[in-house]
């Protein structure tokens, strides 16, 4: 298992598709202050509710801003990252060499979530450091006690964004395709970041929104104290949507044929 991540440390530290990712992640913030300070001159006012991220402090929101571009560029990354091994044939080589297919997976899956902790990372502290340079540090309403908060809010926004990298990751493993992969992720994102919101509508069917990871993501209020008050459903949900997806993956490729 080990050498499996050092041979994946080693691939990555090649690879060009990390550093587009962590460059997007890099200058995405910086375009956001940009754009928002042209507002504000406008004669914009801020509303943290609205805009998500209005000064420093709340740029522990990066994650909740952005959740769609970064599940987007994150499935694209995985969709290449485990589709080439696929269509290059360089996943016999690991096997033939008496490699585990569960070890494999998970190798994959725990190089995918690195990728995306440092990604998320790098956005959010772009994001709070921009932020407070041009609108200060400020802080968020109704919270006092800011860094438990930050702390709490950074890794439950996480959990969601990995919650959707098992699935991407399962995904990536059963079409064996960059292409084809990368449309699936596509297509699971959209409709799981807007399919919610039907539900939503409708008295019968309203729970069954709260079992996607991507209506926390994209519908909750991160900076309320309701919101505060859902972090436990938000992450059991995301914990067990990363258990059935990566249980499901590794069943399903341990029966995949590998030509």
């Amino acid at each position: 298992m080990f050498n499996l991540l050092a041979a994946e440390k080693i691939k990555l530290s090649r690879s060009k598709k990390l550093m587009i990712v962590i460059g997007i992640f890099l200058l995405l913030p910086i375009i956001q202050v940009v754009n928002t300070q042209l507002n504000v001159s406008n004669g914009k006012e801020l509303v943290q509710a609205v805009d998500t991220v209005i000064n420093g402090a709340s740029g522990i929101l990066m994650i909740d801003k952005n959740g769609l571009t970064i599940l987007l560029v994150i499935s694209a990354f995985i969709s290449f990252f485990i589709g080439e091994e696929f269509q290059n044939g360089t996943i016999r080589n690991a096997l033939s060499l008496g490699r585990s297919r569960m070890h494999y997976y998970l190798s994959k899956l725990a190089t995918a979530a690195i990728v995306s902790l440092l990604g998320v990372f790098v956005l959010t502290a772009m994001g709070m450091i921009s932020f407070s340079i041009v609108f200060g540090f400020g802080s968020v309403a109704e919270i006092s006690n800011y860094l438990p908060y930050a702390m709490k809010t950074f890794s439950t926004l996480y959990l969601l964004i990995l919650a959707n990298v098992s699935v991407y990751v399962m995904i990536s493993f059963q079409t064996k395709n960059s292409g084809v992969s990368m449309v699936w992720c596509f297509l699971y994102t959209i409709a799981t970041g807007f399919l919610p919101d039907i539900f939503q509508q409708t008295e019968n069917f309203k729970h069954v929104s709260d079992w996607f990871t991507e209506t926390f993501l994209f519908y909750y209020d991160f900076a309320s104290i309701e919101g505060l008050a859902t972090y436990p459903e938000m992450n059991l949900v995301s914990l067990i949507t990363i258990l059935l997806s990566s249980t499901l993956g590794i069943i399903l490729f341990n029966r995949t044929d590998i030509k």
